[in-house]
């Protein structure tokens, strides 16, 4: 009799393995307040040192070079570097679980094998497998904007 041998990563390793890869993705933003949504589109790569680029291609042209200590931000349209401090922005919790990975201690809920909620303090971030190369991300941020991003590998 053979016994199928399945070996499952954890919530965790699932999540940390698709951010190793370089992703496009599509960003929309909804501003209940102002009736406004936004869309944007780009890059993520993970590079040798851990530290992460983002491109973003539309509707303006900016970088981010992101890694423990700062975020670089670079205006290409408009030719302009500004960098801010990870500690200034401590309340991005995503962003957190990008640059430091993410920890199953850190997922309140899993609501089955493709959908997962991780809550820290008041922020819920929603995450769903659509299929193993595409990941929607959902979460309002610090200035009650709804947020759907949608990485594909």
């Amino acid at each position: 009799m053979i016994i199928p041998l399945t070996i499952e990563s954890s919530t965790s390793e699932q999540l940390n393995d698709f951010f190793d890869s370089d992703l496009t993705f599509t960003q929309t933003s909804l501003n209940k307040n102002k009736n406004l949504i936004e869309e944007s589109e780009g890059i993520f790569k993970r590079l040798e040192d851990n530290s992460i680029v983002i491109e973003i291609s539309t509707p303006f042209r900016e970088n981010y070079f992101i890694d423990k200590n700062k975020i670089e931000i670079h205006d290409l349209d408009f030719d302009q570097v500004r960098i801010i401090r990870r500690e200034d922005i401590k309340e991005n919790i995503f962003l957190g679980y990008l640059v430091d990975g993410f920890d199953d201690l850190n997922i309140s809920s899993e609501l089955n094998d493709y959908e997962f909620k991780l809550k820290i303090n008041e922020q819920n971030i929603d995450l769903k497998f659509i299929n193993k190369n595409h990941l929607q991300v959902k979460f309002k941020d610090n200035m009650d904007i709804n947020n759907l991003i949608n990485f594909y590998k």
